[in-house]
């Protein structure tokens, strides 16, 4: 629990940082370099796992480009992309049904329900969000305009749910350090089409010193460090239970945020915080009920 407990607070400096580079990197530019930098320091460590698992990769490779599709090429890319076209709370709010969507993929594809405690801290940890989210009222709830950059962010979320699933449901026999570097080598050139599209019709940006500093953070602790976490919370606890955790990314937004931008911590904070913490508490209580006691195969 620990380790997705980081994992959050790492996505939501992710997401400070794409909030704050939004004027200065464009977004297929961001999420190229973002997984770019550790393909290249995990390179040895990728050659080492192919050569040692090529047998496995030969046989389940169309499982690990899924895998590597849905988490590196598309997740963050569609997310960063997003954020040009829509606001934060908007992002926000599509984003806490990142939980609510594993859980439903997890009952179609893996065939496993969730327990009455799970649901319950679903829904505590989802009214905790948005009392977070619309600082305690209503009305800017209510206010809120959707447009089609939220439909971009249902894909976005969409896409990690599903993989955050079919990492469940395709087990392949790899230690989770090796499968993060495949589908990191993997995932990184899809986005490359895009960032060349992008360079050609807007150019490049800076290489800045407060530009490079962005990008070597969300090139090692957002992407290998809470990727490696994340995927080890999804095989020790399941997909649903983990996915309880994204609860906490706007928490943790809401504490860095005052340090770094010179917010304030208000009682809205403490209140949303708290009804995250006991719905996360609730749900890591109550162990799934799978509907058949047979594993699901590959």
């Amino acid at each position: 629990m620990a380790g997705l407990v980081l994992t959050t607070l790492f996505w939501a400096g992710n997401a400070l940082v794409a909030r704050g580079t939004s004027e200065s990197i464009p977004p297929f530019a961001l999420s190229f370099w973002r997984w770019l930098i550790p393909t290249i320091y995990l390179l040895p460590f990728t050659i080492k796992a192919v050569i040692r698992y090529q047998t496995i990769l030969r046989e389940h490779w169309l499982e690990v480009i899924g895998l590597a599709f849905f988490s590196v090429g598309a997740y963050n890319t569609i997310l960063y992309l997003a954020a040009q076209s829509t606001g934060a709370i908007n992002i926000a709010l599509v984003s806490s049904t990142m939980p609510l969507m594993i859980v439903l993929l997890s009952a179609l594809i893996l065939r496993i329900i969730p327990g009455r405690l799970q649901i319950t801290g679903l829904i505590l940890a989802f009214c905790g969000v948005l009392v977070i989210l619309t600082r305690g009222s209503i009305n800017t709830l209510l206010d809120v305009n959707f447009n089609p950059g939220d439909l971009l962010m249902v894909l976005s979320i969409s896409s990690w749910a599903l993989y955050s699933v079919l990492l469940k449901r395709w087990p392949l026999d790899i230690p989770l350090f090796p499968l993060l570097c495949l589908l990191i080598t993997l995932g990184t050139p899809m986005i490359l089409p895009f960032y060349l599209w992008e360079l050609q019709n807007e150019g490049s940006f800076a290489m800045s010193m407060p530009n490079m500093a962005a990008l070597l953070y969300v090139g090692t602790l957002p992407s290998v460090a809470a990727y490696f976490l994340w995927n080890n919370g999804v095989k020790t606890l399941g997909p649903g239970t983990t996915g309880l955790f994204a609860y906490l990314i706007p928490v943790f937004a809401a504490l860095i945020a005052v340090p770094v931008l010179g917010e304030s911590i208000e009682a809205y904070h403490a209140a949303g915080g708290g009804l995250v913490l006991a719905g996360l508490i609730a749900s890591s209580r109550q162990a799934k009920v799978p509907v058949t006691t047979e594993r699901v195969a590959p």
